[in-house]
């Protein structure tokens, strides 16, 4: 039998890490793994005036984005429940955070996880090497094991 293993798959709702979550689903887990689906959700922009009204603060515009944002957690929390239904030990856990990688680095070192799986954004080259990435900077400020899922294009 093989010892418990606390594994953070990062998921945000994309196809990316959609298919790291199925990967890790279906060549990855053992059983009594404890599975934690971490989203990091960046907080849109809040609006310093509004069009409607000037001279006030936009409390309107401000709770719209904040149900919206919630919207948006649960659903990704949702999604992971359901593709997870067999799993017992799966937790899901949200943050937010204008800096991913950071994020997921510090929940992992909190959470003392055994794994950490994600997927790749797609990025090509050139961007990957001005803008960086999150599992770029995740694999260089960990110290835990990172796998990291590429997207497999259909065949045609």
């Amino acid at each position: 039998m093989s010892a418990k293993r606390k594994v953070l798959i990062a998921v945000d709702g994309s196809k990316n890490s959609d298919y790291a979550l199925n990967w890790y689903l279906e060549k990855a887990h053992h059983e009594g793994d404890e599975l934690i689906g971490f989203h990091v959700w960046q907080q849109k922009r809040l609006p310093t005036f509004s069009l409607k009204a000037p001279f006030q603060l936009p409390a309107e515009e401000w709770k719209e984005i904040m149900e919206e944002s919630i919207k948006e957690v649960q659903k990704v929390e949702n999604e992971f429940t359901t593709k997870c239904h067999s799993i017992k030990g799966k937790k899901f856990e949200s943050e937010s955070n204008n800096h991913p990688g950071e994020a997921i680095v510090k929940f992992a070192k909190e959470k003392e996880v055994d794994l950490i799986i994600m997927g790749t954004r797609g990025l090509s080259q050139l961007r990957r090497t001005v803008m960086g990435s999150v599992s770029d900077y995740v694999l260089h400020h960990t110290d835990k094991p990172v796998a990291v899922v590429p997207l497999k294009e259909e065949s045609a």
